[in-house]
């Protein structure tokens, strides 16, 4: 998904055209133990939280990540609710509580999680940037107690982020009462979420704890994507625009001058200030074939020097990460968990048309969406699988989104 500096959705109607310029695995072991999670500070200023609180986990696994400007934390008050800090380290996550969380009349709180780019008050709170009401207004107003976690890094690594996922149903257990917590994740923030159900850790990290009883899904890409490989048009507003969203190559040439773009890859060996991207990446190519009117398009997907950028290939991105895809689809979720999958099959964004090599909600394909063999391995229950007239970003706020979200975390 493509950020400006402001942090609003931005899709160019110019790209710039280098053409004319030219021509003219096995189950984890159980992790070693739980560390300390140590509370900050607590925000009380926020626009849309009753509260927001600073948490700090002291695994000394979860570092400090690589930021660059333009993946720098932007909202003001997420700034602010980190200690005034842009780039915080991944040890710190915020939990933010909704108003009315002690004393809602649903059994069940919620744990909403965002996806790349994307803090809390912009994924639930304020999902159109000008004060409407999100998913976090609407649950509150359903009896709903709702939480949200912001990553210290939206582009971070997965692998950290589902510990802290771990660690904020724990603080919402202990501050609540409550026996389960019900998981609402949006694009990227299915996958560590995911992983979190289906026990997938690294050897420092959290097990499953059993303590989710429902994950609900708004455009997973749960059979991975291949977006900025697939689409290299689009790579080339990224830069100019300031977007908080990566590039497949390490050179490009823009506006007629060669740029050394490494630094904005998706390449862990040159900068890795996408690290939870590359872990997303999986090869559609022999399910929707390539543009070929794209520019670029060979070099891009399959590596090498094109007209007007270098790219390493999209095998090289999945191997650096890790091709955690086929990981994750190799460990069913837990089978006391039950997953409802909302898609999309509109793929116009901002007006313009995003992917559409194949059906999809202009992000994920909907084949991606809906693949639930990884899911069911161990017996969980898939209890929805549908797909909407939405696009990615309205799967955040559409109201047919929310009354299908509402229906799901009502099922018995």
């Amino acid at each position: 998904m493509v950020k400006t500096r402001s942090g609003r959705l931005f899709l160019p109607f110019t790209l710039f055209s280098c053409f004319s310029q030219l021509i003219g695995p096995t189950r984890p072991a159980p992790s070693t133990g739980d560390f300390s999670l140590t509370p900050i500070s607590t925000y009380t200023n926020s626009h849309y939280w009753t509260a927001i609180e600073l948490l700090r986990d002291s695994n000394p696994h979860l570092t400090q990540e690589t930021f660059i400007n333009d993946t720098r934390q932007k909202t003001p008050e997420i700034v602010a609710a980190f200690g005034n800090n842009s780039e915080p380290g991944s040890q710190y996550f915020l939990l933010h509580y909704a108003p009315g969380w002690n004393t809602a009349t649903q059994p069940y709180p919620v744990l909403l999680v965002p996806g790349a780019s994307f803090d809390a008050d912009m994924a639930f709170a304020n999902p159109l940037g000008n004060g409407t009401p999100g998913l976090m207004q609407y649950l509150i107003n359903k009896g709903y107690a709702a939480f949200a976690v912001t990553f210290a890094n939206t582009q971070g690594d997965n692998w950290m982020q589902s510990g802290q996922i771990a660690n904020a149903i724990k603080k919402i257990k202990s501050v609540t009462a409550a026996t389960k917590v019900d998981l609402i994740a949006h694009s990227k923030g299915n996958v560590p979420a995911r992983m979190y159900v289906a026990n997938l850790h690294k050897s420092w990290g959290t097990a499953y704890r059993g303590n989710v009883r429902r994950l609900i899904q708004l455009g997973a890409p749960n059979k991975g994507l291949d977006f900025s490989f697939r689409d290299t048009d689009m790579n080339w507003a990224v830069l100019p625009d300031g977007a908080n969203s990566p590039v497949p190559y390490i050179s490009m040439l823009i506006d007629g001058v060669w740029i050394n773009t490494a630094y904005h890859s998706l390449y862990t060996d040159f900068g890795n200030a996408f690290p939870g991207q590359s872990q997303l990446l999986y090869r559609w190519d022999n399910i929707y074939p390539l543009n070929e009117t794209q520019q670029d398009w060979y070099t891009t997907y399959y590596g090498g020097q094109g007209f007007c950028s270098y790219s390493k290939g999209i095998d090289h991105a999945i191997k650096e990460g890790g091709n955690l895809i086929s990981t994750l689809n190799r460990n069913g979720v837990d089978p006391g968990v039950q997953v409802a999958i909302l898609s999309g099959d509109n793929n116009v964004i901002n007006g313009v048309v995003w992917e559409d090599s194949g059906p999809s909600d202009g992000i994920i394909f909907v084949k991606s969406a809906t693949y639930t063999v990884g899911i069911t391995l161990r017996g969980a229950q898939v209890i929805a699988n549908d797909t909407y007239d939405l696009n990615h970003v309205e799967l955040l706020y559409a109201p047919s989104a929310m009354s299908w979200v509402n229906t799901q975390l009502g099922r018995t």
